[in-house]
């Protein structure tokens, strides 16, 4: 993006009034300020760049430091902004388009920890994917390019994975701090993706039978997820508490034949593993392996029975990562089953009318006026209490297919 064209879309910016906007008007103006901030984004790399560079001859702090602006800026977010720098640097199709407001700081951010997980040959070989790469983050919202360079890394890595799964494990620790400011205490756990599943299937079940018991009160979603996971650590225990379900997603060319272009081999929350990991898992009789190809589970109810049953969710859990709201990132274990044509309706319990939906657009679609309609290829039409639309298209999160693709390897 020219200096000049920047100075206008700031112009433009500094004149408008929000208040004053329709619908389409404050949409031009979160476009045109998304392009100003990929350009300031771009431009702070150019400062870390530059920095970096005094700091080794020792007359500049370090870049990360410099950003902080003398403490304006968070030191994490200097840090990301440092990272950034160094793909940018050493990529610059990317720079080019973070400048240019294709790609945002977060579709670059993606693209730093890939390249921070690869090898010197890998690192080579994602320079010539570059274009490739640009191309998937235009078209791509943040989360899904996150996907895409998740799959890009492990074919990358010739290993599927197994070294970067071994460099997390070491990775592992616990910190905690107390906020000055607001006097909440804060512990944080940081581990590789497969004990994050085991966990999480742990804690999932004892949020869903907290949830049971509270179904009648009043109880705040956030409250009830951290009075459950206290109880586990401090030996609670949680009434009518369910047997864990530990949900790994594959496909079954994967499981027979290895990993393709397309694998999909994951925890339930989408992060990857390798697809020996997930074979190694698959002895566990705890675990319960989603297989993309397989559907001999019964997934039509009718209205013999109201709510969605296990099967049903593993079911949606192979096609939705997240809630079936466009743009929501709440995880599916979060969500709740939504009838879309409702229940009290004549609504049946069915696959091809069940979405998952979390609390806050489970009411949107209730007692907030939006309607939703799910054809069955599983794209939905989504409008807004004023009948006008906001989405038309697919939900689904867990099968995509990247763009960008490795050169096949050669032969050792």
């Amino acid at each position: 993006m020219y200096e000049s064209e920047v100075v206008t879309l700031i112009g433009e910016l500094a004149d408008a009034d929000p208040a004053a906007s329709d619908r389409t008007g404050l949409a031009r103006l979160v476009e045109r300020s998304q392009r100003v901030r990929g350009w300031l984004d771009a431009f702070d790399a150019r400062i870390a760049l530059h920095a970096s560079r005094l700091a080794a001859e020792g007359s500049c702090e370090p870049a990360s430091s410099l950003l902080t602006g003398g403490g304006r800026r968070s030191l994490r977010d200097a840090d990301c902004a440092a990272r950034r720098a160094s793909v940018c640097a050493e990529l610059p199709e990317v720079h080019d388009a973070l400048a240019a407001g294709q790609m945002s700081a977060g579709h670059v951010d993606a693209v730093a920890r890939l390249a921070g997980e690869l090898d010197d040959a890998g690192r080579a070989e994602l320079k010539d994917l570059q274009a490739a790469v640009v191309r998937s983050a235009v078209v791509m919202p943040v989360e899904t390019f996150e996907r895409e360079m998740s799959k890009l890394g492990r074919a990358l890595s010739r290993d599927d994975g197994l070294s970067r799964m071994a460099r997390l494990r070491q990775q592992r620790c616990v910190r905690r701090w107390v906020d000055r400011v607001s006097g909440m205490c804060h512990t944080h756990l940081q581990v590789d993706p497969e004990t994050d599943a085991r966990i999480a299937s742990v804690l999932d079940a004892a949020v869903a039978s907290a949830r049971a018991a509270a179904q009648d009160k009043d109880v705040d979603f956030d409250h009830l997820k951290a009075d459950a996971l206290v109880g586990l650590i401090t030996g609670a225990r949680t009434t009518g508490h369910r047997t864990p379900d530990l949900t790994l997603l594959t496909d079954s060319r994967t499981m027979h034949h290895g990993p393709h272009e397309d694998t999909v081999c994951e925890t339930g929350d989408g992060q990857p593993l390798p697809v020996e990991t997930v074979r190694r898992l698959g002895c566990d009789a705890a675990i319960t392996p989603i297989t993309l190809d397989d559907d001999a589970v019964p997934l039509t109810m009718g209205r013999t029975r109201r709510l969605a049953t296990p099967e049903h969710r593993r079911a949606l859990r192979a096609m939705y990562r997240s809630c079936g709201f466009p743009g929501c990132q709440v995880r599916f274990e979060d969500c709740r089953i939504h009838h879309v044509t409702w229940w009290e309706h004549l609504g049946t319990t069915n696959l091809d009318n069940l979405l998952p939906l979390c609390e806050r657009h489970h009411h949107h679609v209730h007692e907030g006026g939006w309607t939703l309609t799910l054809k069955p290829d599983r794209t939905i039409t989504l409008r807004r209490p004023d009948g006008t639309l906001h989405h038309e298209g697919p939900t689904t999160t867990s099968t995509t297919n990247p763009e960008p693709r490795p050169p096949p390897a050669t032969a050792a």
